[in-house]
């Protein structure tokens, strides 16, 4: 095994491909987190600028031992736009792990950062096992990492309903005539997060990369009076991102026909045939207005009764401690929480950092 680091490219997109087919979630499904066809229109959405590093085994030209991508996006920190790092898609394959491939990938990856950056990135909770590897190199630390956020995706069932809308509240999809007041909503209740992305709904509308299938009458928007107090978006992302069957266990498999019928009764996610995907709508861009929490559930509510209907679940994300962390409690649901932490190859960020809630755009992960 002769094992050479470089910086990834388009070229790579089959070996990246095979790589990420190799890396999967056991369970009764066995599931697979893939960017087909096109790995690079997938990163594109989480950030505007990328430093992929890539392994290659001289030994064996026809695969990738292991990939790591840090994305540069503007994020609101302390109610100001900062460029922030996103350390994400580090991945090893089964056959070259404990050989100290990752440590080398970030290795290559620090060579095009700097001490001041800020870098921030998403495990599932507890599993961090693997970035202690990795920052633990036998010459030194290359990096330190802080776990500060607990985030509580919820994949909401989707079911036919009469949304829950308050006295004097309107809901309607948006049209390019509301993107000035969007803007000028998103600029005045975005900086009051951490993390939240700062965006320009007039490149969305103009096509750019970073928002890749959205459009903006993808958009929910709440409304008193002729005051805009809510908004969210629906963005289906399956065309460049998913979460792919790669097998069943036989029982599943014997039963999944049966299981189908009765989702499809009750709510919850239809297992696919195998190679097929789950099928769900993220929902993204989540501002409400004095973080008035019924006026999230009448917008999940509403997508649901919406375009959600197309759908086996609406995906939305909540950091714990932040004032909405209850409404998707209150739907029939699957969980899952991760942890989200700032790395830094230089000093620790925390104390720069006010005590504003963070927010976790669930699609750009």
């Amino acid at each position: 095994m002769s094992i050479t680091i470089r910086l990834g490219n388009p070229s790579d997109n089959p070996r990246i491909h095979d790589l990420i087919s190799k890396i999967t979630m056991p369970g009764p499904a066995e599931l697979c987190f893939q960017r087909q066809p096109d790995f690079f229109i997938g990163a594109k959405v989480i950030g505007d600028e990328h430093v992929l590093a890539v392994a290659e085994d001289a030994e064996r030209p026809e695969v990738l031992a292991g990939l790591t991508m840090i994305s540069g996006r503007t994020l609101y920190i302390n109610g100001q736009p900062r460029r922030v790092y996103y350390s994400g898609d580090t991945r090893v394959d089964p056959a070259y792990r404990r050989r100290g491939i990752a440590g080398q990938l970030f290795t290559e990856q620090k060579r095009h950062r700097s001490t001041e950056d800020l870098l921030q990135g998403v495990v599932i909770k507890g599993n961090t096992a693997p970035l202690d590897a990795a920052a633990n190199m036998a010459d030194g630390i290359l990096f330190q990492y802080w776990v500060t956020h607990t985030i509580e995706t919820s994949f909401l069932f989707v079911r036919k309903q009469t949304p829950r809308i308050p006295a004097g509240v309107t809901i309607r999809a948006a049209t390019a005539a509301d993107a000035p007041q969007m803007q000028a909503f998103q600029d005045r209740e975005a900086p009051r997060r951490h993390g939240y992305p700062v965006y320009d709904f007039q490149k969305l509308m103009a096509g750019d990369p970073y928002y890749a299938g959205l459009r903006i009458t993808d958009y929910a928007l709440a409304w008193r009076g002729d005051t805009l107090i809510g908004m969210l978006a629906g963005w289906d992302q399956k065309a460049y991102k998913q979460t792919r069957v790669m097998g069943f266990k036989p029982v599943v498999q014997a039963l999944r026909p049966l299981y189908n019928v009765y989702v499809g009764l009750v709510g919850g996610f239809k297992l696919p045939p195998v190679g097929g995907a789950l099928n769900y709508l993220t929902l993204y861009n989540v501002l409400i207005a004095n973080d008035d929490p019924a006026v999230f559930q009448a917008l999940i509510d509403w997508m649901m009764a919406h375009q959600g209907q197309r759908y086996d679940a609406l995906a939305t994300a909540v950091v714990h401690g932040d004032p909405l962390v209850e409404v998707p409690r209150g739907y029939k649901r699957q969980k899952l929480l991760s942890e989200n932490f700032w790395m830094s190859y230089g000093e620790d960020p925390r104390p720069g950092m006010d005590g504003r809630p963070l927010y976790a755009e669930l699609g750009r992960l």
